[in-house]
């Protein structure tokens, strides 16, 4: 058998070791059946999540006929919406070539800091002073000599201006803008933006076991927490049936490293909080995904805390797919899959509200283990081609360069 067979033969064997080696971690579920067509929401318990390893690009939906049904995926996290709040304008006069007054009614004489106008579409810049008053006869000056920008909107046919003022509960605020040097500016709206936090309700996290170990000689409270897969978690709530406590706490994992020759186990702390009997104890945490973790109580010279309940808590994450009135699907994982690219991504975002009621996925599974067939490419195409050719370009040029150095030597002894 020529070197270039044996070659050829080993190669060969190395792929087949590896693609015999490699195998795709498959699961699936079914969906419960929709009663109505339309955009449907499915969460990601737990479980699937932990099966995915938080890679989402793994998981695809399947019909009866085992055709991929596309899907958006959403995040479903706090958010902070801000809606407008219209105060009423009493009155909205002009004095030709002089001044626009406009009156606006506080009607709960709220503390105000701001104004928002909503204004016709400008070019153009005004002075104006900001008055208060209680009975809308007596006026008081809050700020004087003022400019208001007005900066052409090219899609808009109006524009919004706050302005800014000292904090006032003034019943009635007129606002007296300049039209002696410059055209009048057409006010259509006063108002307010309003902050809403709209919060997205975590789920309970029920996979790990809890054991607590009180460390006497250290006076430290240990909570151990152990599960057969790893989760993504986003908080931990922690009751205490204990008065007047303060006590600081970290939260640990095991890492390994490599120092020479051997494995090192060590522990590194991930986040440090305090337990208090003044506030609420929920803390965030950041990219928490681990089998195992420890939380560590400092007591000092104190009785130890009586812990009632450990809650862990994650995000939702949600998929949204166009599903068919009673069809069968499958909600599938592959860790071979790579992300797909879907044209209902471009339809959805966070302002959609057409979506009907939420899908679980239910008899969720580990499937056999599919091995990953790593195809043999020609041999012209592998490494081992490429290293031949590089030693035998190797060798012909220092042949070349024995040759040539022979000669200039013969040359020399002429």
């Amino acid at each position: 058998m020529t070197k270039l067979k044996k070659m050829k033969k080993y190669s060969f064997l190395i792929v087949f070791f590896i693609g015999l080696t490699c195998f795709s971690q498959n699961y699936k579920g079914s969906l419960n059946s929709v009663e109505k067509e339309g955009l449907h929401k499915i969460m990601l318990t737990p479980e699937i999540r932990s099966a995915s390893r938080d890679n989402f690009n793994f998981i695809r939906i399947k019909d009866s006929a085992n055709k991929e049904v596309p899907y958006v995926l959403k995040y479903h996290s706090d958010q902070l919406f801000s809606t407008f709040v219209p105060i009423k304008i009493l009155s909205n006069k002009r004095i030709k070539d002089s001044v626009t007054s406009v009156i606006i009614e506080n009607k709960a004489t709220e503390k105000l800091t701001s104004l928002i106008l909503r204004i016709a579409n400008a070019d153009i810049s005004k002075r104006y002073h900001l008055l208060g008053s209680n009975d809308a006869k007596n006026w008081f000056g809050i700020t004087a000599n003022n400019i208001l920008y007005l900066n052409n909107s090219a899609q808009k046919s109006s524009v919004e201006k706050r302005i800014n003022f000292p904090t006032t509960t003034y019943q009635f605020l007129k606002i007296e803008f300049n039209d002696k040097n410059s055209l009048p500016i057409n006010i259509l709206d006063a108002g307010k933006y309003i902050n809403n936090y709209f919060s997205e309700d975590p789920i309970t996290i029920k996979n790990y076991k809890q054991e607590i170990t009180e460390l006497k000689d250290s006076k430290i409270t240990q909570i151990k927490f152990i599960a057969n897969n790893s989760h993504q978690i986003n908080s931990i709530s922690i009751d205490v049936n204990t008065a007047f406590f303060l006590r600081n706490a970290k939260l640990i994992i095991n890492k390994e490293r490599k120092i020479k020759k051997r494995v090192e186990t060590y522990q590194q702390v991930v986040a440090n909080f305090q337990l208090s009997s003044k506030i609420e104890n929920t803390f965030f945490l950041n990219n928490l995904n681990e089998k195992e973790f420890i939380i560590e109580i400092e007591n000092k010279d104190n009785p130890s805390l009586k812990i009632t309940n450990i809650t862990l808590l994650q995000k939702p994450v949600y998929i949204i797919s166009n599903l068919k009135k009673k069809q069968q699907y499958q909600l599938i994982i592959d860790t071979t899959f790579s992300k797909p690219s879907y044209d209902l991504g471009n339809f959805i975002s966070e302002k959609t509200s057409i979506i009907e009621e939420e899908v679980s996925v239910n008899n969720f599974i580990k499937t056999k283990a599919t091995p990953v067939i790593i195809k043999e490419k020609p041999f012209w195409e592998t490494a081992v081609f490429m290293w031949v050719c590089i030693i035998f370009v190797g060798v012909l040029i220092t042949y070349f360069a024995l040759d040539l150095l022979k000669d200039v030597k013969h040359q020399e002894k002429k």
